[in-house]
């Protein structure tokens, strides 16, 4: 394959061109979103990750009358990226923060909190698979299960009830939510998976810098195995939303299948999704608004 070298001046221009445009658009995404009308509110803030060793960015969504009830804590959603990609895209893209303030205003959803944190990692398309890698290179499985949720429980009220916990998230944050929901039953136990891998793969790009070659970590990052893991007791509290496009790569929608057997079988509660589509947004938006009333029904059974 032939290279074209650009000359210097001109490279110079391209790299510093990239990000100045993504950056404008990132902040013109950020403005629209922000302005939207709602009855909860949206907010940008910081937590301080130790895990990470720095300031993450994240989008908070606080339900109607937040500030009204000072002492009350409340269900936490946490809503993982893509790679590539950030936690404005689903609020931008996805118009999460609109499904939820519907959801709440209609009563299918309790007052609750959604949290969208910043996944980015050195590793494949900027990602870092929501998992604390090798060598402590980027340890964001500890910063969301350990920095995260204890900033939103100080700073947010959030419910300290893992029964009241949920995490989802699309592509790979769906393979993160699903992860991270059977490696940490004590923590989140409801997950919203978007078409996410269910299993480590050789194709991954990254996995290998991620998870190295053994395969117990491997199997132990591989939510259709880690799966038959979990102690019993924490299984059957478990609860997992699993959407996937019929047109989606079919090793994928073989895997959702596939784990929604294994996790039944083990006494978790799985409703499976498999409705044509692709991965895209116009899939991931329609099934993310689906789920929200079941989610509801798993928290209104903890909560009543």
């Amino acid at each position: 394959m032939k290279r074209f070298v650009l000359p210097a001046l001109v490279a110079l221009t391209v790299m510093h061109v990239a990000p100045v445009r993504a950056d404008i658009f990132h902040a013109f995404h950020e403005r629209q979103v922000m302005g939207h009308k709602l009855s909860g509110k949206l907010e940008k803030a910081q937590y301080y990750s130790a895990a990470l060793g720095e300031k993450r960015a994240l989008y908070v969504y606080t339900p109607p009358a937040f500030a009204l009830n000072p002492t009350q804590r409340y269900p936490v959603l946490v809503l993982l990226h893509g790679a590539p990609g950030e936690p404005l895209d689903w609020l931008y893209e996805g118009n999460a923060h609109r499904a939820i303030d519907q959801a709440i205003a209609s009563g299918a959803l309790p007052p609750c909190l959604v949290v969208l944190p910043d996944g980015h990692g050195p590793f494949y398309k900027g990602g870092s698979e929501w998992a604390d890698a090798k060598g402590g290179t980027c340890n964001m499985e500890t910063a969301v299960v350990r920095d995260l949720t204890q900033y939103m429980e100080k700073t947010y009220r959030a419910s300290t009830n893992p029964a009241l916990w949920a995490i989802g998230g699309l592509s790979e944050g769906g393979y993160g939510a699903a992860n991270l929901a059977v490696r940490h039953p004590d923590r989140f136990q409801s997950a919203l998976v978007f078409s996410g891998d269910l299993r480590v793969k050789d194709d991954w790009g990254d996995d290998t810098d991620v998870f190295g070659t053994d395969p117990a970590v491997r199997s132990a990052n591989s939510p259709i195995e880690q799966i038959r893991r979990v102690p019993a007791e924490l299984r059957k509290k478990l609860h997992f939303y699993v959407a996937v496009g019929a047109d989606d790569d079919q090793e994928l929608v073989s895997d959702a299948v596939g784990f929604t057997s294994v996790a039944r079988s083990e006494g978790a509660t799985v409703r499976l999704d498999r409705d044509p589509g692709a991965h895209k947004w116009g899939f991931w938006s329609a099934h993310f608004q689906s789920a929200l009333p079941l989610l509801g029904q798993w928290w209104k059974q903890v909560i009543a």
